[in-house]
């Protein structure tokens, strides 16, 4: 059951209608070894044109997401204890999860802390210095690095790293979000991209819901990326995950659709 009706941008989804679980998700594992362990409830919020493009001129991410997508893209960061993006994201946006002053008021009533982590997940280390995503401090900003990854001095001034195995020239995403769960007390993630950060996450599973914004565009360029993007065919080949429309609103022509993902898969 889902509601299609037209929708101010104020009232793109309550704060009520964003209180995702806390409780954790079960990472499957050897239970043998006793890997059984939890990962934080993830959700992805993106924006994309008709044709299903994520770029627009020269690669940018910009130009797609309307004055209501972006109040959406700042709500659901008030709901998360943390906001997750690739390298990527970093070095070609202004990926910056710091929330304006009204919604820290709003979130002060059922978060901790007044501001989620922002955290940077990169296998090559190449991140840009001079990014205004680490002028919030040392406290809110952590970069997640392959074991064997080279850093420079300025990045462990900047955010707090830590290091994870690399898998098949990847880092392990099940150690990473089990560490957060466990470690960081992370229990409800937003994941902002990149396309290949997308891939990585729900191709191994690690997806309970998304937000997708349709922008009333056609972009139509064969080198323009997609909101998710692997090697292979899809998901390399397992079985798709199925979603399930929660919800539908729409605005001057834009769809705001938010899916839970089938966990079976």
């Amino acid at each position: 059951m889902y509601n299609a009706f037209y929708s101010s941008h104020d009232r793109i989804y309550s704060f009520e209608e964003l209180a995702f679980p806390i409780d954790g998700v079960e990472i499957n594992g050897d239970r043998s070894a006793n890997l059984f362990s939890k990962r934080p409830y993830i959700v992805f919020n993106m924006v994309s044109s008709v044709d299903g493009k994520a770029t627009t001129y020269a690669g940018q991410l910009t130009g797609l997401g309307s004055r209501p997508d972006r109040h959406l893209m700042k709500r659901l960061r008030s709901q998360v204890d943390a906001v997750l993006a690739g390298g990527g994201t970093l070095r070609h946006d202004a990926f910056i999860p710091t929330l304006p002053p009204e919604l820290v008021e709003e979130r002060q009533q059922h978060f901790e802390h007044p501001q989620p982590l922002g955290i940077v997940v990169s296998s090559s280390g190449n991140l840009p210095r001079d990014h205004r995503f680490w002028n919030a401090g040392k406290d809110l900003r952590i970069v997640l690095l392959g074991e064997n990854t080279s850093a420079e001095a300025w990045l462990y001034e900047k955010a707090q790293v830590f290091r994870f195995p690399i898998q098949d020239q990847q880092i392990d995403l099940k150690q990473v979000l089990a560490m957060l769960y466990t470690k960081l007390s992370i229990k409800r993630l937003l994941v902002e991209g990149g396309a290949t950060l997308n891939y990585a996450l729900i191709s191994q599973g690690f997806a309970d819901e998304l937000f997708l914004t349709l922008s009333p565009y056609i972009i139509g360029g064969i080198k323009n990326t997609s909101i998710i993007a692997g090697d292979a065919y899809g998901l390399g080949g397992g079985e798709l995950p199925k979603l399930k429309l929660r919800s539908l609103y729409h605005h001057d022509s834009e769809l705001f659709l938010r899916y839970q993902f089938d966990l079976s898969i």
